[in-house]
C-alpha cells in the first residue's frame, strides 16, 4: 500500500536527519551553516545526529538545532516537514545576509519584518500576491534578547533570490536600491512563506556577512572565516536566549497566535 502524505513527510525528517521523530524537540532552531551546529553542540553537549541535514537536540532545553543546507528547496523541505511534527511549537531561523543598505555594517543583526520573494519556491505554498512574513510573537522575542545583549535591532524588509553571483548585474542592483531593501538572502522569504502556509510559528535573527554593493564589499574566503570567528558566538547566544523564553511563556505566547493566522 502506497503511503499517505503525513506518513511520508514524517519518513522524510527521518531519513534527512537520521533522528527519530520523538527525539525532536518543541522549539527549533535552524541554519544553514554547519559551523554553528557543530558550536552550539560544543555549547549545549546535545545529541548529535548527521544525515543530510546535521540535527542536534537538547532535551534539558526542549530545543533542537538543524543545518538544512543551501537555497530555497532545501528551506521549504525543513519547515514542510518539521510542520507534521506533533509537537512543534516554534522556529527560529538563524541566517546571514548581504547587507543593501549603506547604513548597515558587517556584524550588524537583522530582525525582518518582511521577504520579498525573489526565489520560485514559495510559489508552491502561496499566491504570488501573498506577502512573506513572520509570526510577530517569535520575531518580538528575537528583538528582546538583542537588546538584552546590548545590540539594536535593525528591522526592515529583505530581499531572497534564488540567483547566486547577482552582484554584477547593475539592472538587479539598481532595482535593490530603488525598492529600499535592507538586505538580501536566499531563504527568508521561503522559509517564512511555507510557515505561514502551515501555521508554524516563525521568526529569525539575521546576521550581515557583508556588503556586496561597496568597495571591497563582497564577502571572500577570509571574511567568512573572520565572520564565524567574531560574531557566530553572539549570534548562537542570542538564539539560545530566545528559545529559553520562547519555552518558558509558551502559554501565553500560543493564545496570542490566535489573532495572527
Amino acid at each position: 500500500m502506497a503511503l499517505k502524505e503525513h506518513e511520508y513527510i514524517r519518513q522524510t525528517l527521518e531519513r534527512y536527519t537520521n533522528c527519530a521523530l520523538e527525539d525532536f524537540c518543541d522549539h527549533v532552531i535552524i541554519t544553514n551553516f554547519k559551523q554553528y551546529v557543530n558550536r552550539f553542540n560544543e555549547k549545549v553537549q546535545g545529541d548529535f545526529h548527521e544525515g543530510n541535514f546535521r540535527t542536534v537536540n537538547v532535551k534539558s532545553m526542549n530545543c533542537t538545532m538543524i543545518d538544512f543546507g543551501i537555497g530555497s528547496p532545501q528551506a521549504a523541505l525543513v519547515i514542510n516537514c518539521l510542520a507534521y511534527l506533533e509537537n512543534l511549537k516554534s522556529v527560529v531561523i538563524l541566517g546571514m545576509c548581504g547587507g543593501i543598505d549603506d547604513t548597515l555594517e558587517i556584524g550588524d543583526f537583522i530582525i525582518p519584518s518582511a521577504a520579498i520573494r525573489g526565489e520560485g519556491t514559495s510559489r508552491h505554498y502561496l499566491p504570488p500576491e501573498f506577502p512573506a512574513i513572520p509570526t510577530s510573537s517569535v520575531n518580538l522575542f528575537c528583538i528582546g534578547a538583542l537588546r538584552k545583549f546590548n545590540l539594536s535591532p535593525k528591522c526592515g524588509i529583505v530581499y531572497t533570490t534564488d540567483r547566486r553571483l547577482w552582484e554584477f548585474d547593475q539592472e538587479f542592483v539598481s532595482n535593490l536600491r530603488q525598492q529600499r531593501v535592507l538586505a538580501i538572502d536566499m531563504e527568508l522569504a521561503t522559509l517564512f512563506s511555507v510557515a505561514y502556509h502551515y501555521e508554524v510559528p516563525i521568526g529569525s535573527v539575521m546576521l550581515v556577512s557583508d556588503m556586496p554593493l561597496q568597495k571591497r564589499g563582497i564577502k571572500d574566503k577570509k571574511m567568512q572565516d573572520d565572520i564565524f570567528s567574531n560574531h557566530m558566538e553572539t549570534h548562537l547566544d542570542i538564539a539560545i536566549d530566545v528559545i529559553k523564553n520562547l519555552n518558558s511563556r509558551w502559554d501565553n505566547i500560543e493564545r496570542k497566535l490566535t489573532s495572527e493566522w
